[in-house]
């Protein structure tokens, strides 16, 4: 079963626009700003800067926080590492917090454990789809005088209290990556915000710094989108909640399907949050089950039937943090403004660690048929049967 991306006629017409135009690149063209504004309409908030990947997203917004050497930024283990890694690449230190076993989101509660004399920024993360507890963030945030950076990457129209996740904190982190919830023609990312500084600081380092042409004010990057993919984006955004309620139709088979036997923990959907349904994460209950998860991974893959791991591992068990590879030398952890001796090791978020020995995950792709997302489930439930204690 081959799981591709919702495309139709739509994204063929606005990346033909762009061809004939001949204007490629957004230094000369009017998608990129288009999609800009479109794009700050939809998350309802004042600016979106446009950049070429989520990744670019959290360390440009990170980079204009004035996140720099000798901060802490405090970030959930059980999330992708691009999460952490903005965190090294701004000069900074990642400090890991806990998640809750039930949302899987960041515990705010661990959050608070970890706040220090040289915290900076906090980022929670929607992981799934799943908007994070919020309000606790923002307290504990204005309580120490921090910056909050949600990573809304996997969330592209969830709400928390009838607010779009994005709006939130200080500025909101998005990818357009080809499976998430709209895409940019593969690759894309975007800050949402509405502080007004924090906007013009963003747009100079996406453009190496430079406000007009040749002149250099600060140290920036190229992370600029091409008009290509804001056609792309353009075109999807105008289908974004189509996109997402099928995504949410899906959940429904699987949830639907899956509660047929009881070694799953399923996601659920707090009243007061709206999910977007990105991936839909399910827990396997080992107690009930006579394998692994990764051998019930492999079973259910000889079924023919799409299924991964969202995420295996912890990421500060990972050899870019235990080994503190960082930019080499130590770099930033030896960094002289720091000063302090971090340590990454088993045991440092025991509910991130007991989530990913269970977790695996199945796909919400808009472009499933009904007929496969049952085949999908059916073939989940099928292995889970055959193993069950």
């Amino acid at each position: 079963m081959i799981i591709k991306p919702p495309i139709d006629l739509d994204e063929v017409i606005e990346i033909l626009s762009v061809l004939r135009d001949g204007t490629l690149s957004m230094l000369r063209g009017s998608r990129v700003k288009m999609f800009e504004e479109e794009f700050a309409r939809f998350i309802g908030v004042k600016h979106v800067i446009a950049v070429s990947s989520g990744t670019a997203a959290l360390h440009v917004a990170l980079k204009a926080m004035g996140v720099g050497p000798g901060d802490e930024v405090i970030v959930p283990p059980f999330t992708f590492v691009a999460t952490a890694t903005a965190v090294l690449h701004s000069n900074a230190i990642p400090v890991f917090a806990d998640i809750d076993r039930e949302t899987l989101n960041i515990d705010p509660a661990s959050v608070e454990e970890r706040v220090s004399e040289r915290t900076k920024a906090i980022i929670p993360v929607h992981l799934c789809g799943l908007p994070a507890e919020m309000d606790e963030i923002m307290r504990i945030a204005k309580a120490h005088g921090l910056k909050v950076l949600e990573d809304a990457a996997q969330a592209i129209g969830a709400e928390y209290r009838g607010v779009k996740v994005g709006a939130i904190g200080d500025a909101g982190a998005f990818s357009f990556y080809q499976s998430k919830n709209i895409t940019t023609g593969g690759e894309g990312g975007a800050i949402a915000t509405n502080d007004d500084d924090l906007a013009e600081r963003a747009r100079l380092i996406r453009h190496h710094g430079e406000p007009r042409w040749y002149h250099y004010v600060l140290l920036g990057y190229n992370y600029r989108m091409t008009e290509m993919q804001a056609a792309f984006g353009l075109a999807q955004l105008r289908k974004v909640d189509k996109l997402n309620e099928r995504r949410r139709e899906i959940a429904k088979i699987y949830h639907d399907e899956l509660s047929k036997v009881d070694c799953f923990i399923l996601p659920q959907e707090p009243s007061h949050m709206k999910h977007a349904w990105h991936i839909y994460n399910v827990l396997l209950d080992l107690n009930k089950i006579r394998i692994s998860r990764d051998k019930f991974v492999e079973a259910v893959r000889r079924e023919n039937v799409p299924i991964s791991v969202a995420y295996p591992s912890v990421l500060y068990l990972e050899p870019i943090f235990i080994e503190k590879i960082g930019h080499g030398r130590g770099c930033p952890w030896s960094c002289p403004f720091y000063g302090k001796n971090i340590e990454y090791k088993r045991g440092l978020c025991p509910n991130a660690e007991w989530v990913s020995e269970r977790v695996f995950t199945l796909t919400t792709m808009p472009s499933l048929t009904d007929e496969e997302a049952l085949d999908i489930a059916r073939a989940v439930v099928k292995v889970a049967k055959y193993y069950m204690r």
